[in-house]
């Protein structure tokens, strides 16, 4: 699996501002990153809210033209399956088939509430949701009577064309086993929160819930975060390649916590993007 190198949307150190944001995208494009990163938060946390992902991507979408988009992660079980299914489906059509769709738990008890949701079985309705994801996707006609969701004989349209978007897990920092497990079974992808130290036996369990299931393990991608602003550049090298030899697919440089401009965030990237790719091609 090739690695690929992308970033992360530092949306509150641009305070939201969309011109900001245009900016950083479109550079991040220029640059030849390969994905961008949009994070999820509905109701406003203490650190400040976002722009919602799906509409942000929408926007994003119209003004780039190559980088793969990445809600990551959408806090699935808070959400309608359905509503959720349309919505990810038009922004795959509407991005041409550039979108790569994070899902995960969430914590944040006050913001199921807020959706309409309760926080009680969330890990096992995630893996329902993932399912009837696909299988809208796929334009099958779904029936399902399961606690507030009841689909009789649903199906959307359109439909992603020619494929089914491709689904990654985030799990907590200190995931439990169920959530690894659940990588290997049903994901394509996940996101490692986790450091370097932990990572190995965390990608372990993934493996291994992938081949129990008869998949091929070197299939299931696994991205992790390099911040670009705690490295400096002697180390940078260093960090990426110990990551590489851990068996990530795809790393995410990341400018979050830095207090600039967009321009100082590229900047950031520029140098760092030119210093790795000394050491490597990006897919």
């Amino acid at each position: 699996m090739n690695l690929s190198l992308g970033t992360t949307l530092p949306q509150r150190e641009f305070e939201n501002d969309i011109s900001a944001i245009s900016e950083f995208s479109l550079g991040a494009e220029a640059l030849g990153l390969s994905y961008l990163r949009v994070p999820d938060q509905v109701i406003t946390p203490k650190g400040g809210g976002f722009h919602e992902p799906l509409v942000l991507l929408s926007y994003l979408s119209a003004i780039t033209s190559r980088l793969e988009l990445v809600p990551s992660v959408l806090v699935a079980p808070s959400r309608q399956t359905a509503l959720l299914a349309k919505q990810v489906a038009d922004l795959d059509l509407l991005s041409d088939g550039r979108i790569r769709l994070g899902l995960g738990l969430g914590g944040n008890a006050q913001e199921y509430e807020a959706m309409g949701r309760k926080m009680t079985r969330r890990g096992q309705r995630l893996e329902e949701q993932i399912q009837l994801l696909r299988n809208l996707w796929d334009g099958q006609s779904v029936h399902l009577s399961e606690g507030v969701e009841i689909f009789d004989q649903v199906s959307i349209s359109p439909v992603p064309k020619g494929r089914s978007v491709p689904i990654w897990l985030g799990p907590s920092v200190l995931p439990p086993v169920r959530a690894l497990e659940r990588v290997g079974e049903l994901a394509d992808g996940w996101f490692a929160m986790c450091d370097r130290q932990s990572f190995g036996s965390f990608h372990e369990i993934v493996r291994q819930s992938a081949i129990s299931c008869g998949r091929n393990p070197d299939e299931v991608g696994v991205e992790c975060e390099i911040s670009i602003v705690e490295f400096s550049s002697d180390k940078l090298v260093g960090e990426l390649n110990r990551w590489i030899e851990l068996g990530v697919s795809h790393v995410s440089l990341s400018t979050l916590g830095f207090k600039g401009t967009s321009t100082d965030h590229l900047d950031l990237l520029a140098d760092a993007a030119s210093l790795l790719s000394e050491s490597f091609r990006p897919s």
